[in-house]
């Protein structure tokens, strides 16, 4: 019965070593791929560091761009407006200035015979 257990212990221990060597290489295999990981974030902080000035350059003249753009729209606006108005008016005043014209000629004139 001593032998046997001992066979067992034994067994569990070499087990243990087998699966402490096996996690071992994979931890081994993760912090190599975490090392790359951590290298490549570097450079790509380092480089998003140097760009970021430009960018936000490139953000200010488009923002500019679109105010301006924006402003235009509203002047067209504004000059739309007041064409449709003006041409209301006018639209307005020729009505009745035909309609001036149009009762001026129903009327017969003094002393003449109606019809």
């Amino acid at each position: 019965m001593q032998n046997l257990w001992e066979w067992a212990v034994l067994l569990a221990a070499i087990g243990f070593f087998v699966v402490s060597v096996i996690l071992s290489y994979v931890l081994i295999r993760v912090s190599r791929s975490l090392w790359k990981v951590d290298a490549t974030l570097g450079v790509v902080l380092e480089e998003t560091r140097r760009a970021l000035p430009e960018v936000r350059h490139t953000v200010e003249q488009i923002d500019d761009m679109v105010s301006e753009v924006n402003d235009k729209f509203m002047a067209a606006d504004r000059a739309m407006t007041a064409t449709a108005e003006t041409v209301a008016s006018l639209g307005t005043r020729i009505r009745e200035r035909l309609n001036g014209f149009a009762s001026r000629v129903r009327r017969p004139a003094k002393g003449a015979r109606p019809g």
